[in-house]
């Protein structure tokens, strides 16, 4: 049903067109910022060079083969996630005809395709930012982890958003990660000033950080970031622009320190459970961070469109893992039901469009994502209990 869904969207631009339209004014000298289109850093245009070829070829074509990169990056991502929960590496067929099948797996895939879906519609690039995020973390400990930090480098060079996972490599000291990450970053500036000079390459990191990084996003009801949806609960901006009344107006100063509150709290949440395993921390202990770091990916993000919260799989996926084991407690199901609640009832399907604009007014999606962060909390407390962390067991 899926492969049939993707088909039908596979004539759609979305923003697709975005990204064939970059790589076009890369190949033929043009101002990579004339089009309205392009949003991201400057390197992304230059990776989006291949797609521009291909699209010349054929308009059809490399949708077929986007589409078919997007599939193949969402089962490696759940195959990775499920691969190193259960300590098994499945193979493809195995993890779709033995695994998936499994009522707890099964109930998570569903889930998760609400976000897949959208990144069909809109033809995004969220899952390959997210299978870069699990390549890594699956070969992190094993020696062979230089062509997926370089990967994920890359991904921070072209969309920034992954940069979050480089507080993780210097929180438990994988330095070889870290320098192979910088250095796949240093490679996505290096191929800007192969292709723009380095005069113009600065120039357009200069546009892009000025005149689109730095400047005040939407605050549409359909961007669904944590500093968004903040501003529509507490500015009049939100009149203006959804005509959903705002609970007060604040300074944006005061939006801001909100913001960077709940950030925090989440923050020290964290560090006030699990300090002491930081400095000796086993492989399932960082395995388990490094969900809950992707977890928040949509949420500081400056523009979380539904598409977006495809970062939330890998969390789905362990709560589900805990719920397939009997390991999650009460309060774990219930902080997970609200969750999957939350984060599948923006569904115009489900809800009709009005309710879901509503309810995208009042932050459902990153309310959603909250309660899974705080549901993975609670279950990685439930396994600190049980000694899961002990250093005994498999440290990195």
């Amino acid at each position: 049903m899926l492969v049939i869904f993707a088909l039908a969207k596979v004539r759609e631009n979305g923003d697709f067109i975005g990204y064939t339209n970059a790589g076009n004014l890369v190949l033929n000298q043009g101002d990579i910022y004339s089009d309205m289109f392009n949003t991201w850093p400057p390197p992304f245009s230059v990776m989006a060079v291949p797609l521009a070829i291909i699209s010349n070829i054929s308009f059809i074509l490399v949708r077929i083969l986007w589409m078919v990169f997007i599939f193949i990056c969402f089962f490696y991502c759940i195959k990775s996630v499920i691969g190193f929960l259960s300590k098994s590496d499945y193979s493809y067929k195995i993890l779709l005809k033995e695994i998936l099948v499994q009522p707890f797996y099964l109930l998570a895939l569903f889930l998760s395709c609400r976000s897949f879906m959208d990144n069909i519609i809109y033809m995004q690039i969220n899952l390959v930012m997210l299978a870069a995020c699990c390549w890594l973390m699956s070969r992190i400990s094993e020696k062979t982890s230089v062509l997926a930090s370089i990967f994920l480098g890359l991904t921070i060079g072209a969309k920034v958003y992954n940069i979050v996972l480089l507080p993780l490599a210097i929180l438990f000291r994988k330095w070889k990660a870290l320098f192979w990450i910088l250095a796949g970053i240093a490679i996505s500036v290096a191929l800007c000033w192969l292709t723009f000079g380095i005069a113009q390459t600065n120039q357009y990191f200069h546009v892009w950080y000025y005149n689109i990084g730095s400047i005040k996003q939407s605050i549409v009801h359909r961007n669904q970031s944590l500093i968004s949806g903040l501003i529509r609960l507490f500015s009049d901006e939100n009149y203006e622009v959804n005509q959903f009344p705002p609970i007060a107006n604040l300074k944006p100063s005061n939006i801001q320190f909100i913001f960077l509150g709940i950030m925090g709290a989440m923050a020290l949440s964290y560090l006030l459970i699990f300090y002491k395993f930081l400095k000796d921390a086993n492989r399932d202990f960082v395995y388990h961070t490094f969900i809950l770091v992707v977890t928040v990916i949509p949420l500081i993000a400056p523009i979380s469109w539904k598409a977006n919260y495809i970062y939330a799989l890998p969390a789905i996926f362990f709560i589900a893992h805990s719920l397939k084991n009997k390991e999650a407690s009460k309060g774990v199901k219930i902080l997970y039901t609200l969750s999957m609640l939350s984060l599948c009832l923006s569904n115009e399907a489900l809800i009709g469009r009005p309710a879901m604009y509503f309810l995208e007014n009042l932050n459902i999606l990153i309310i959603g994502e909250i309660l899974l962060f705080y549901a993975c909390i609670v279950q990685m407390n439930d396994y600190k209990i049980k000694n899961f962390y002990s250093l005994d067991m498999s440290k990195i």
